[in-house]
């Protein structure tokens, strides 16, 4: 059986045409309800993305996500930044509040202790968070670059 070639035909020619396919074969698939666009990546990597709390998603692994991004969370006059749906992100999503998100690191704030804790990374749990000299020394020591191996932001596969 020989399969047709359907370069000329004029139905399919004018399907791709309408998708923006410029040559026989290439598209690009892009959803910008599920994949972040190019504005809210940029800002997303300055830190400075605003994104309602009814727009976030928490993930299998706790971790938030928003579209096809893992990243970060924070608001106004709050001390810490969050990488997962912990106790005090969950209060400030139930309230539909708005929250700062972002992919990079973040310099003037620390690692929430309950989002490692909740992650068990690096293997904090309830019982060694409680050493105070432990926790402090992990959120001191803390690398996004690292947790970032664990945990990749972008894009979520």
């Amino acid at each position: 059986m020989r399969i047709k070639s359907f370069e000329n035909f004029e139905p399919f020619n004018i399907l791709r045409k309408k998708m923006g396919a410029k040559e026989l074969g290439s598209f690009e698939l892009f959803d910008p309800q599920r994949q972040i666009t190019y504005s809210e990546r940029e800002l997303l990597e300055m830190g400075l993305f605003e994104v309602k709390s009814a727009r976030l998603r928490i993930l299998k692994d706790k971790t938030i996500a928003f579209k096809n991004a893992r990243l970060w969370l924070t608001w106004p006059g709050h001390e810490d930044f969050h990488l997962a749906a912990c106790e005090k992100v969950q209060k400030r999503r139930h309230l539909k509040a708005s929250f700062i998100a972002g992919l990079n690191s973040i310099n003037d704030k620390n690692v929430c202790l309950d989002c490692l804790q909740l992650l068990k990374f690096d293997g904090l749990d309830a019982r060694r968070s409680r050493r105070l000299d432990l926790a402090e020394t992990m959120q001191k020591e803390f690398k996004l670059s690292e947790f970032q191996k664990d945990y990749p932001f972008y894009p979520l596969l």
